[in-house]
């Protein structure tokens, strides 16, 4: 009688048992190191933005504005600065090699006329680009969401546009309204409240010598907060712009509370104001030298909030 090797179905069950538990051992390993690669990757877009931001200082003479208010999208021909109506996610474009989509709205035409100069169309084109560095791998993916009420002037409306998962920081304050004044008045408007303490505020104009507490120890931008249940419907009160706009929630937060690991128990009515991200245990905050640092959602308020200050005299050494 011939010998037959084989398994029997006992065996082979205790194989598969096995190797399912070593699939259970391995998969948060795996699930970590992804989480690893795309925190780096996070930092790093903070880091492309934060020396774009240095390069237009050094070029211009002022960190990129914050623009007016979210009625107004980004408009090349009326230059940098004061007279920016976009945000700083705007002028931000030519310094990391997105000179193109900046140009995209160009009319030629002479800004002190106090008309809006923007080719709506383009203008449109342009808020319709998404840009994968503006968004965090862990969050979502680069491309269009919903933006159910777009009533910008100077753009046509559009269901869906770019977003962005990072925010200009505003200082230690409240976020007061942005502004919606005529063209020709808005050029020498500087804020000089509590919300201008930041690097951006209404009309922004700031150089590095305007950062009197050190360019290494004051907050330039960081992780918005967002509620796992908006990311993709545009809902949130800090998500629902297109993200070429001006000064708003959606572009610019700040230090009134401590920061916030994303989650559905805290919606935009309690927290649209703030940093945070969908990343365990800390944020990533860019300084305005250009660093970027691990900031724990721990951090004591007042320390987030002298961080978030460019001229209280509090300087603080990291760690925070």
């Amino acid at each position: 009688m011939t010998k037959k090797n084989g398994f029997t179905l006992v065996e082979l069950l205790v194989v598969i048992a096995i190797i399912g538990m070593l699939v259970g051992l391995l998969l948060p390993a795996v699930q970590q190191a992804r989480e690893a690669a795309r925190q780096m990757q996070c930092n790093n877009n903070m880091k492309q933005m934060a020396m774009g931001a240095m390069n237009s200082e050094a070029t211009v003479g002022c960190y990129p504005s914050a623009g007016w208010s979210y009625l107004y999208v980004g408009e090349p021909d009326r230059g940098v600065g004061a007279g920016q109506p976009g945000g700083w996610t705007y002028s931000l474009l030519p310094y990391v090699e997105q000179n193109a989509l900046y140009m995209l709205p160009a009319t030629g035409g002479d800004p002190s006329s106090g008309s809006t100069l923007n080719n709506k169309g383009k203008a449109t084109q342009m808020c319709r680009t998404p840009l994968k560095m503006f968004y965090c791998p862990s969050r979502r993916k680069a491309k269009l969401y919903k933006v159910p009420n777009q009533s910008s002037k100077n753009l046509n409306a559009t269901g869906e546009s770019a977003k962005t998962d990072y925010a200009g920081c505003i200082g230690p304050a409240g976020i007061r309204g942005g502004l919606d004044l005529p063209f020709e008045t808005v050029k020498n408007y500087r804020d000089t409240d509590e919300d201008g303490r930041g690097l951006f505020f209404p009309a922004s104009q700031l150089a590095a010598k305007d950062v009197y507490d050190g360019t290494s120890n004051t907050y330039l931008l960081g992780e918005k907060y967002l509620n796992p249940n908006t990311y993709t419907a545009g809902t949130e009160d800090g998500d629902d712009n297109t993200m070429f706009g001006g000064k708003d929630k959606d572009f610019v937060r700040t230090a009134v509370q401590t920061p916030k690991q994303d989650r559905k128990g805290l919606g935009a009515s309690s927290f649209s104001y703030g940093f945070g991200s969908p990343h365990a245990g800390a944020l990533g905050m860019a300084m305005a030298d250009g660093s970027v640092h691990r900031v724990s959602y721990t951090i004591n308020l007042q320390v987030h909030q002298y961080l978030s200050n460019r001229m209280d005299e509090q300087v603080f050494t990291r760690p925070f």
